[in-house]
């Protein structure tokens, strides 16, 4: 296949750590240039200007991946990850969940096309935005988690979201869901989570989830604190116990909220959403996959 682009985020993970990383490809020769972004939207606009570039390598975290494929070329260019975020959603389920691991899968590089989420967002200004997502989209507990993790404790690296998880109170919000066009049902909950991956970060709350069987894993929650732990915790430990109200899967979700809310894309925070759709689309992208 024709070379490889580093796009590398200096933000992600561990100061230094993606900057880093992309060096390392270059020297390497497993990439031919590395870019880095300077702020929101830099990368889709680096890849957009890279279609000499058969790959897009994503160094970073789950939001990386997230502007790298919103200027990927889907028919033509094939994406990688390197995982030097918090969360690494994408790279966990695809057994990358080191540098090293996805490093070693460069060096035999092995492809899958996975499935992706179409979501339309309707903000509280009354305006619409569309958006390709590859892993996680959220409101309520698991978004003021992220939250929490990015913007109080990154030092942490890897283990903000864990740490955060144990001290964020859920809250609940009411909400409609239409699932598969089958009609609203209301109903409060202290968060929605719509999953691609298998992983939410460190947890792998997804056990059956596939990436290319064009079903999205959805998971309803109503506990309070103590309960929400003991699921964390169970999840951890690979246990089904204390699990949350609905676990289910489906093509499309319709959600639509009483108030304007944080959602969570991938780690990235947009406030103020009071509507969305996601669609799964079915093997949209070409991944460097080592279990090819």
């Amino acid at each position: 296949m024709k070379p490889w682009l580093a796009v590398y985020n200096p933000a992600a993970g561990s100061p230094g750590a993606a900057r880093a990383c992309a060096r390392h490809l270059v020297e390497r020769g497993l990439a031919v240039r590395a870019a880095g972004t300077t702020g929101p939207g830099d990368a889709a606009g680096i890849v957009r200007d890279a279609r000499d570039m058969g790959g897009i390598i994503a160094v970073g975290g789950d939001g990386t991946v997230l502007e790298v494929l919103a200027g990927l070329d889907r028919g033509r260019q094939a994406l990688a990850v390197m995982p030097v975020g918090h969360g690494n959603c994408l790279a966990r389920h695809l057994g990358l969940a080191t540098v090293a691991q996805a490093m070693a899968a460069l060096r035999s590089p092995r492809f899958r096309s996975i499935d992706l989420v179409q979501l339309r967002i309707l903000g509280a200004d009354g305006r619409w935005t569309e958006q390709l997502a590859a892993s996680t989209l959220a409101v309520g507990y698991v978004a003021d988690t992220v939250d929490r993790g990015r913007n109080a404790l990154p030092w942490l690296g890897q283990a903000a979201y864990a740490w955060a998880s144990a001290l964020t109170l859920p809250r609940l919000l009411a909400m409609d869901l239409d699932i598969d066009g089958r009609g609203r049902a209301r109903g409060l909950r202290t968060g929605l989570v719509v999953n691609n991956t298998s992983h939410l970060a460190n947890y792998r709350a997804f056990q059956s989830a596939r990436l290319d069987d064009g079903r999205l894993d959805i998971m309803e929650t109503t506990a309070g604190w103590a309960r929400q732990q003991l699921h964390n915790t169970a999840i951890l430990v690979g246990s089904r116990r204390f699990g949350p109200a609905r676990l289910y899967q489906a093509e499309r979700v319709e959600l639509r909220l009483d108030r304007p809310a944080t959602l969570m894309v991938d780690g990235e925070l947009l406030a103020g959403v009071v509507q969305l759709t996601a669609t799964c689309l079915r093997q949209a992208c070409r991944c460097l996959d080592p279990r090819a």
